[in-house]
């Protein structure tokens, strides 16, 4: 005779706002991870959006953690240092104490990776906004202080790579000794009874929840957005000199001032009757003026990237952009004969690459190897 088995009854733990939150967090810190550690410059705008994301995810989760439900509330965490070693000595003894929400470890770790993703965001917001002049805080930081910024970034996603992985190992973990599937409670929202209630009861306050993040993000996204709308620290606008552009671009196109120090400059228009192997030539009121805007203009007088990255110039061959230490690295992995097939056809056709190449900024984002159209 077969006995049917009344499955175990189940309690609603997580809510539904929490569980968007997880799984959003998930997805978005996949996304930045991924964009970040394995894919070229060119994703830079996926993880900028991405970093965007998890921002907001976290203010959001930060209001619902005080206007929440008994389970959502940060009220529930346990904090306590001695909560904590008690929980590992349940665990080393073979004790199990299911908990309603998150266990002492997991409230820790939960509160480890809410300040490592927040550290990890705003670092990549200066960063972005001092070297790459891109974002709100382009108008506040310079490229010096972006790039302290670099390598804190870099560690602290690592470090996020890290609270990832244990944060997994330790839902499988639990799972496997309190025999209960925890991501499943977070699909479903629900866990078997008899787990330890929460020490305070909350009624969710969605109202009050909605106002605070509606309030907060548009006055955010207002002060973002009139931040973003500022000029670039140490970066001005370049106008166009006709002479320039008519006699330097009519055999190449006209390298921006900025992609070169004043003393390369000179070097170049002093040197015009062999010109890199010809004769470029200019009456001499025309080479003047040129001149004088290419130095008024040069790499000293800005701090965009390419305008801090250039001015460290080849020893043996300080004229040329495309022999810079930075070019030649950004560059090596590129065939040689990608440079000579048609579109492109020189390395000193930056436009062909670089969206933006005419205006100096050269964002990775612009970046776009186009298809050869001559074998």
């Amino acid at each position: 005779m077969n006995v049917a088995i009344a499955p175990s009854p189940q309690v609603k733990v997580w809510d539904l706002p929490l569980r968007l939150f997880h799984w959003c967090l998930v997805a978005a810190c996949g996304t930045a991870l991924v964009s970040g550690f394995l894919l070229n410059a060119n994703w830079l705008s996926l993880h900028i959006w991405a970093g965007g994301f998890i921002l907001a995810l976290l203010g959001a989760r930060m209001v619902w953690g005080l206007t929440g439900p008994t389970y959502a509330r940060f009220r529930n965490f346990t904090l306590a240092p001695s909560t904590a070693i008690a929980h590992v000595k349940d665990i080393l003894n073979g004790t199990v104490h299911r908990e309603g929400g998150h266990n002492p470890l997991g409230a820790w770790m939960v509160t480890f990776f809410f300040i490592a993703l927040t550290l990890v965001c705003l670092s990549g917001l200066g960063l972005l906004g001092g070297m790459f002049k891109q974002g709100p805080l382009k108008a506040y930081l310079s490229f010096a202080t972006g790039g302290l910024l670099r390598e804190p970034h870099e560690l602290l996603a690592w470090l996020v790579l890290m609270l990832v992985a244990a944060h997994i190992g330790g839902v499988v973990f639990e799972s496997i000794r309190s025999r209960e599937n925890l991501a499943r409670a977070m699909v479903t929202g629900k866990k078997v009874k008899g787990f330890i209630p929460a020490a305070h009861d909350f009624a969710a306050r969605p109202t009050l929840a909605l106002a605070i993040i509606a309030v907060a993000g548009a006055a955010i996204g207002w002060a973002a957005i009139s931040a973003n709308a500022l000029p670039a620290w140490g970066v001005r606008q370049v106008t166009a000199n006709s002479a320039w552009q008519e006699e330097c671009g009519d055999c190449h196109m006209a390298f921006h001032p900025t992609l070169l120090p004043a003393t390369s400059w000179q070097g170049i228009m002093t040197s015009l009757d062999d010109h890199f192997g010809e004769d470029a030539s200019l009456p001499a009121s025309t080479a003047a003026a040129i001149s004088d805007y290419l130095r008024a203009n040069s790499a000293e007088t800005s701090d965009s990237l390419a305008a801090n990255v250039f001015r460290k110039m080849s020893e043996t061959r300080p004229l040329e952009i495309t022999q810079t230490p930075f070019w030649l690295r950004r560059h090596e992995h590129i065939p040689e004969a990608t440079f000579k097939a048609a579109p492109v056809n020189s390395r000193q056709n930056c436009a062909a690459c670089h969206g933006d190449a005419t205006a100096g900024t050269f964002a990775p984002q612009s970046i776009s190897i186009p298809k050869e159209t001559v074998k």
